[in-house]
């Protein structure tokens, strides 16, 4: 039953992502040792192609439902273990095509969110403390982030698990500030000299 419902939310969110513009890719979490795949990984990782529109998720997350199907049949293992990321270990990984995500450690992360309010796609891994703003691409100097203890996902193959997924380093990730807050649109960068002159 469990199996069955977050299945279910996966695909759900997968397409609720893709058809407001957030491109995404079914994604591999390992737990226990075990990942969906069918290999030896420990790290999250990619298992399919990027969708850009909510038909084509429809589509690729409906197969991956059938195959997790077909899977949990021939081994047995359609237990909550299996599904701690998603359907059968399968979750969503967000594509930083055209938006970036800074992903910021807890000094930096809480007073941003409380200065950005609900102004930007806001996500936190809560037990690591990390802090994840989606920003328009470019927007915030790589530099910048680094110094500040931080990383900066950004272009083609950059990705981040979607909120709702269960990483055995991070725990369940989870929104802040849910995207359609923001009319599914990433920070839009704005200090003075932007707001007098733009």
């Amino acid at each position: 039953m469990f199996e069955r419902r977050r299945r279910r939310q996966v695909y759900e969110e997968a397409i609720r992502y893709a058809a407001n513009g957030w491109p995404v890719a079914p994604l591999a979490v390992p737990n226990r040792g075990v990942c969906p795949c069918g290999k030896g990984c420990v790290d999250p990782h990619l298992v399919g192609e990027v969708v850009r529109d909510g038909y084509r998720a429809a589509e690729v997350w409906a197969d991956l439902g059938r195959t997790a199907d077909s899977r949990e049949l021939a081994t047995g293992r359609g237990t909550r273990k299996a599904a701690a990321g998603g359907a059968s270990g399968l979750g969503i990984a967000l594509m930083a095509e055209w938006f970036d995500v800074m992903e910021l450690p807890p000094e930096y992360g809480a007073l941003l969110n409380h200065q950005l309010k609900a102004t930007c796609p806001t996500a936190m891994a809560p037990a690591r403390r990390r802090w994840w703003f989606f920003v328009n691409r470019g927007s915030v100097p790589r530099e910048q982030v680094l110094a500040a203890g931080g990383v900066l996902r950004s272009g083609e193959g950059d990705w981040v698990p979607a909120p709702g997924t269960w990483l055995e380093e991070t725990g369940r990730i989870r929104w802040l500030v849910q995207p359609y807050l923001t009319g599914w649109q990433p920070y839009q960068r704005r200090d003075p000299i932007d707001q007098i002159f733009l």
